[in-house]
């Protein structure tokens, strides 16, 4: 029988965490034929996220409580998850959204049409909701303008594969494991990389959890418009805040060729080298990188941005 841990990293999450549990158990049940668990570790939460979960262990012995010391955040405690995966199948999972019925078997049934010897990441829509899981909008990617299939390319500067809605099979797990993926921007992120590197990413084009945005959200769900970032006050510090995200991503791209850079295509590692030595060339290399090669942004407003702050450094 084969294995589907479903691994969820847990801090002070008592609020919304047993309904989690609970939706991720009715989806084991669409499962027969499936070994399921859900992997959990706790980042030291001060409020009573553990107690629930030992509670809910207690009775159910596929819900496992494997840590609840300090990791130092949300990358550190997934870092700390995907070591202790074994599965076939491994999904990545939130403590606060709510798993809608048959998502693990639309992943299971899509899983089946690839070849599972090859690094595989799927992952799908999501219906962003309020913080009583009343709908905002039915799909996240339109609310958000994300790219659905990106290349390399797109992925070196933004990431549109959302962890609470992916799933990887065990080529990607092991490969991500022999990685430094702890020091990246994101788990997320680089195991998207990692999986358009060296096998391949499939979107399944159906909003699968509830995608709640509560105020408190490590990441959450924002709509991108001039009218939002104009109306804030705040203004110059988010461009600020934008370079910094810019030049984290050089910094990311150099990690991922320091751990993968001889089992990458030659055209994608050549693609990934110029990205890391543009920020200290000229305009002209970066603008080529945009212009010619996909080193940018989804939608006219992100790439005025982005060529603003990547190619001219203004």
């Amino acid at each position: 029988m084969k294995k589907i841990d479903v691994i969820l990293a847990a801090y002070n999450g008592e609020k919304y965490i047993r309904q989690q549990i609970q939706s991720v158990l009715m989806n084991f049940d669409s499962l027969p034929e499936y070994d399921c668990r859900i992997l959990i570790s706790d980042d030291s939460s001060s409020d009573s996220t553990t107690a629930i979960v030992t509670g809910l262990s207690a009775h159910d012995s596929r819900i496992q409580l494997l840590d609840n010391s300090k990791k130092g955040g949300v990358r550190q405690n997934f870092h700390y998850l995907i070591l202790h995966s074994d599965a076939d199948y491994t999904f990545f999972c939130d403590q606060d959204d709510l798993w809608l019925p048959g998502k693990m078997a639309i992943f299971m049934q899509t899983f089946a049409q690839h070849n599972d010897e090859e690094p595989l990441l799927l992952h799908s829509d999501l219906c962003v909701a309020d913080g009583h899981l009343s709908p905002i909008h039915p799909s996240m990617f339109v609310y958000q303008h994300i790219n659905k299939n990106p290349d390399l390319a797109a992925l070196m500067v933004s990431n549109s594969v959302t962890g609470c809605v992916m799933a990887c099979n065990r080529a990607l797990m092991e490969k991500t494991k022999a990685s430094q993926v702890e020091h990246s921007i994101m788990h997320d992120w680089y195991i998207a990389l990692l999986a358009v590197a060296t096998g391949k990413i499939a979107f399944i084009d159906n909003a699968l959890i509830l995608y709640r945005q509560h105020g408190n959200n490590q990441v959450g769900a924002k709509a991108f418009s001039l009218g939002e970032l104009l109306k804030s006050k705040a203004w110059r510090a988010k461009l600020a805040t934008a370079r910094q995200s810019i030049e984290k991503t050089r910094d990311q791209a150099a990690l991922f060729l320091n751990d993968f850079s001889s089992v990458m295509k030659p055209e994608d590692r050549r693609l990934m080298h110029a990205y890391v030595d543009s920020f200290n060339g000229g305009v002209g290399a970066r603008a080529k990188l945009f212009f010619s090669s996909g080193i940018r942004k989804n939608g006219l407003l992100r790439n005025l941005f982005f060529f603003w702050l990547y190619v001219l450094k203004r």
